[in-house]
């Protein structure tokens, strides 16, 4: 296992390319064969090529895009949209959204406003955005977004290089069941990522989620087309969102496939790759 060789050939295979979709900037990857397409949305960091070995090993099944969140625009319904219009500048069909986290939420507000394009859901270790949750249900989501609306001041007060040491360790500690090899593989790719946080990257992916709040209006009939077509990936050890948060999601999602056996927390899918890809890959392969 070699993190810098496997990501430098990643690169070369499926190098950045750029577009302007909506007067938004996507620096983007794609490649693939097959006649479904997965989106990898990925969560709260912000930075797409956290996936990597995701999207290596999705491209042997599927055609697979997957992006960094526009800097241009704080709006997720500003930011679904433009995403929609890009699936269709690729001329993807038969798409699959696939988010972990906050990618979770964006990929339910994509399907709420454009149910044209899109095929199927996989959330992971996500939230709900169901309007009709309980101001008990909603607490801890609002909790969060208070700490998202600290954080955002952090980032104008404090340099991000003065915490990446932090949430490297922090990271790491997730590591527990890893062999020495995986640990040294993973403490890379957790260093590569963390390294290319910036304080403006930082502050915008806050407001991404602190502007969730304007999109909890999600009606069961919002994803009505998508029975049987909704994967849930909550592990059993991820304690991120709370339990009535996910029983709402369970609820919001017509005769959704839940899944609660990949454990390893909220980073989950990046310690369980092979057993996450093999998941999804019979999910999408059954519709």
């Amino acid at each position: 296992m070699d993190f810098r060789a496997d990501f430098e050939k990643f690169c070369k295979d499926y190098p950045v390319q750029s577009v302007r979709i909506n007067e938004l900037t996507f620096n983007y990857r794609f490649g693939g064969n097959g006649d479904k397409a997965l989106v990898l949305l990925v969560g709260g960091l912000g930075i797409s090529d956290a996936f990597f070995n995701h999207f290596r090993g999705f491209v042997k099944s599927f055609k697979v895009l997957t992006f960094d969140y526009p800097m241009e625009t704080n709006s997720n319904s500003v930011l679904a949209d433009a995403i929609a219009e890009l699936i269709k500048s690729l001329k993807l069909h038969n798409v699959f959204l696939v988010g972990q986290s906050y990618g979770g939420f964006i990929a339910q507000v994509i399907a709420k406003r454009h149910p044209e394009i899109v095929s199927g859901l996989i959330l992971s270790n996500t939230g709900c955005l169901a309007a009709d949750m309980d101001e008990e249900t909603k607490g801890p989501m609002l909790d969060m977004i208070k700490r998202l609306k600290k954080a955002a001041l952090l980032t104008r007060l404090v340099p991000i290089a003065l915490l990446r040491g932090e949430f490297i360790k922090k990271l790491e500690g997730h590591l527990v069941q890893c062999t020495p090899e995986e640990k040294k593989y993973m403490s890379e790719l957790f260093r590569y990522v963390i390294g290319m946080l910036t304080n403006r990257h930082e502050r915008h992916m806050c407001s991404l989620m602190i502007d969730l709040i304007n999109e909890l209006d999600s009606t069961k009939e919002s994803y009505s087309y998508l029975d049987g077509r909704v994967l849930l990936l909550l592990s059993e050890d991820d304690d991120t969102f709370s339990d009535a948060i996910k029983q709402s999601l369970i609820r919001l999602m017509p005769n959704p496939v839940v899944n609660t056996k990949i454990c390893g927390g909220h980073l989950a899918l990046l310690l369980r790759i092979e057993l996450y890809i093999h998941t999804v890959t019979e999910f999408v392969n059954s519709i």
